[in-house]
């Protein structure tokens, strides 16, 4: 066993997630963001890793409770520790704080969102009228940025022409986002 908690964890947490744990107190195994477009292939992947053939790894899952119907049974069924927060912005943000910013039909993104969605055109064959119609219930997205690796504004450009929803920027602190990290490295296996 590992000397230190593995965590699988959700690319969309990469910069975030290697920003506060710079003492390196867990292994870090990613999983691509994508996954959350093929449920699939996401149980398979996250399977494969927690159980590693005997279930004897300490593993966390730093992946919303809620990006996956089955998790919770995933993760149990080997004694694997699940994740306080049902998807990343609630990770971040907590609960509450994520309902206050989504009034008004607001739809929540990080950079590792912004990132992925670039990406996921590319490797999905999703075209614009695609992801359009995916997030064009929203009046405006709001991208929570901690500015560990800021995104580019020909990014941001490109996210618009891809959806055609106005897109503004605020500041996310990481402190939330910390203690979460924290909590799941202290947690003990179920």
């Amino acid at each position: 066993m590992a000397p230190f908690p593995i965590i699988v964890a959700c690319g969309i947490f990469r910069d975030e997630l290697r920003a506060v744990l710079a003492d390196r107190s867990a292994e870090i195994l990613w999983l691509d963001p994508l996954l959350h477009i093929d449920q699939d292939k996401m149980f398979s992947d996250i399977s494969h890793i927690v159980t590693g053939g005997d279930c004897s790894r300490d593993v966390r899952l730093f992946v919303g409770n809620a990006c996956h119907p089955k998790m919770d049974t995933l993760a149990h069924g080997c004694g694997c520790c699940t994740a306080p927060f049902k998807n990343c912005i609630e990770a971040f943000t907590g609960e509450q704080r994520q309902r206050e910013l989504e009034a008004g039909r607001t739809m929540l993104i990080t950079p590792g969102w912004v990132r992925a969605w670039l990406g996921r055109r590319t490797n999905t064959g999703w075209d614009a009228a695609e992801m359009r119609l995916q997030h064009g219930r929203y009046d405006r997205i709001l991208l929570l940025e901690p500015g560990i690796n800021p995104v580019e504004e020909e990014e941001i450009l490109q996210l618009f022409d891809l959806i055609r929803v106005p897109i503004e920027i605020a500041p996310l602190e990481l402190d939330h986002f910390k203690k979460t990290v924290q909590a799941i490295i202290k947690q003990k296996r179920s």
